[in-house]
């Protein structure tokens, strides 16, 4: 007698692993680290061992948690490079220092720091001595004077040694009182000021630059006046 049908086949599981949906979607949305790749590194397991679908899935929840880990190395070591660059070698920033610049007396602007100790560092001088150009210097390091004012004198005509001396003196004191005065320091500075000589009248200089100094010979000023 023949044998019956038979009636055995191997069973065959078709259902999707929830792991490695799982694992693809975290991949996909990148914002949880490695956990794709270790839930699709499961989720191959249990398909090897019990069948079953996704193992697609489970293998781009892989890659794309990779991929997403390797990008986010890569920004943090271009951000750590472009603060390095930034900053320098050393623990603090570098500082830009301005060099002392020569300029003619009569090129002096307003707020202007200056080094020139043959009038500015000597207010009490009773000679008058032609300076024909003096150093702009940073107003944190110690300089000799601060222009406080430039005005212009009257007339087309240079006039004696005595008025135009007492021209400039009257002139300085109205016009940098407020701003001397208003100084912590007040009682301890003194006007001073650049007048034209003859050679630079007639080569059309007519301003006096006012300038504020030490009040005591061979002193030096440290900081801009706050008046």
């Amino acid at each position: 007698m023949p044998p019956g049908p038979g009636y055995g086949s191997p069973y065959g599981n078709d259902k999707t692993n929830g792991l490695a949906v799982a694992a693809f979607v975290t991949g996909l949305l990148g914002c949880f680290g490695v956990l794709g790749a270790i839930l699709g590194a499961i989720a191959l397991g249990q398909i090897g061992r019990n069948g079953g679908r996704g193992r697609g899935l489970a293998i781009a929840g892989i890659v794309l948690s990779c991929l997403w880990i390797v990008t986010g190395i890569a920004i943090g070591v271009i951000v750590a490079a472009s603060d390095s660059s930034s900053t320098g070698s050393g623990s603090t920033p570098s500082v830009t220092r301005t060099k002392p610049k020569e300029v003619d007396a009569q090129e002096m602007k307003l707020g202007d720091c200056i080094n020139d100790n043959k009038v500015a560092g000597n207010p009490s001088a009773t000679e008058p001595v032609q300076v024909e150009s003096v150093k702009i210097v940073p107003c944190t390091s110690p300089h000799d004077g601060e222009v406080t004012a430039v005005f212009k004198l009257p007339g087309s005509t240079l006039p004696p040694e005595s008025q135009l001396r007492r021209l400039a003196e009257d002139g300085c004191k109205i016009r940098t009182r407020a701003k001397v005065s208003g100084d912590p320091a007040a009682s301890s500075l003194a006007n001073s000021y650049y007048y034209p000589t003859d050679q630079s009248w007639r080569a059309g200089d007519r301003n006096v630059t006012c300038v504020a100094v030490a009040a005591d010979e061979g002193t030096k000023l440290t900081r801009p006046l706050r008046g």
